[in-house]
């Protein structure tokens, strides 16, 4: 007799885990909900990225989207802790005189908002950051961004999920390998350990949905890998105590791409962001880059990326490095991620392709698609990020 399930989340990265995490707070405590991974939790990409809190105050939809998830966040610290959270707040620097000028823009979006950030000139920067080079013309400091360490966050949200119901079941190591279906409905899934039966599956396989939407009989995702180098150095020799980012980092990373994602020759890009981390380490990115799902560390844009993040912390040319390494992040077409409900296959729901603000969006993804599949109100506006739109 197969195994039984009342949902079965696919996918145990930040995203899998924090959709167990809100369908355990939203659900009734009798159902049982199956996390499976192929590997172990947080084994891919959210163990090979940064823990960036990022609020982007672009429009009134992506300051509702991001700053809701960060104060998420912050909620599950509260109350549960242990993964690492530092509310550093985030320092955005410029060296090109054209980028200064982004400061005043980005101070007024954050206004239009009702939130504050400060403009600082050379002096009170040195004072909040004095390991930074000395010549640089100022900063803009938003207060309400943060560091996480995603794999330990992880494990966070699964123990709540799992004190709220004793029926949430984790089992890594567990590669789907299909989906039944009968009709146009979600019959349940076939695994390397058996065939478990249930009326709806969540992919939440990040750069790897595709081939899981591709497995129930359903067109290529508009998702592509999107390769990140990162390297971390040694403990307490950070010459940093805030998080930056060079606020042209803020069009590198989130702006849609200018090349096809589908081709493997990007040359890729970086901008600077460098994150503190609670061990006295700093975390240094970031670059992208388009080349399927090749993970061999490009040694050449890393160390332009590295020099780039001397410039701003010139005591970074001393600090030994410990650990390169790079990450596959999920690229949505249309630079919004897909959270809901498949339409052409009832029963599968869809929580892919963030990018590099996964983390970020970890907490209010998993509680936009819990409250749908509840039949609950959502917190902010869901439309926008539907996979309906991908529906001809």
């Amino acid at each position: 007799m197969a195994e039984t399930a009342d949902l079965i989340v696919v996918g145990g990265g930040i995203i899998g885990c924090s959709v167990v995490h809100h369908l355990a707070q939203l659900l009734d405590r009798s159902t049982r909900i199956l996390l499976l991974d192929r590997g172990p939790v947080a084994g891919a990409t959210s163990g090979s990225c940064m823990g960036h809190l990022m609020v982007t105050p672009d429009d009134a939809q992506e300051y509702a989207f991001t700053a809701r998830s960060v104060q998420l966040w912050r909620e599950l610290n509260e109350r549960q802790g242990g993964f690492d959270y530092n509310p550093t707040g985030a320092l955005y620097l410029a060296d090109d005189p054209t980028d200064v000028e982004l400061f005043a823009v980005l101070q007024q979006q954050f206004a239009e908002h009702g939130d504050r950030a400060d403009l600082l000139d050379p002096r009170q920067l040195r004072e909040l950051e004095p390991g930074l080079a000395h010549d640089l013309p100022g900063a803009l400091f938003y207060a309400g961004d943060g560091v996480v360490l995603p794999m330990l966050a992880c494990g966070a949200m699964l123990r709540e999920a799992q004190r709220l119901n004793q029926h949430v079941v984790v089992r890594p190591h567990c590669a789907v390998t299909g989906i039944d279906r009968d009709g146009d409905r979600i019959r349940g899934v076939r695994t390397e350990q058996g065939v478990i039966a249930a009326p709806i599956v969540v992919n939440a396989t990040g750069v790897w949905s595709p081939e899981l939407a591709a497995m129930a009989g359903q067109p290529r995702l508009p998702i592509h890998p999107r390769a990140g180098n990162l390297v971390i150095t040694g403990h307490h020799v950070s010459p940093i105590r805030t998080q930056l980012l060079e606020v042209g980092y803020i069009r590198f990373a989130h702006s849609a791409a200018k090349v096809d994602p589908t081709r493997t020759d990007d040359a890729g890009g970086h901008a600077v962001n460098m994150q503190p981390q609670t061990n006295g380490g700093c975390l240094i990115g970031s670059t992208r880059q388009f080349r399927g799902m090749d993970r061999e560390l490009n040694r050449e844009l890393l160390h332009r990326s590295l020099l780039r993040a001397q410039r701003y912390a010139p005591g970074l040319a001393d600090a030994p490095i410990v650990r390169t390494w790079v990450g596959l992040r999920p690229y949505s077409i249309d630079k919004h991620p897909l959270i809901g409900p498949w339409p052409l296959l009832r029963g599968l729901w869809i929580a892919t392709g963030h990018e590099g603000l996964g983390i970020t969006l970890a907490p209010i993804t998993g509680r936009l698609l819990a409250q749908q599949i509840a039949g609950q109100p959502t917190d902010i506006d869901h439309t926008p990020y539907l996979p309906a739109r991908f529906v001809q």
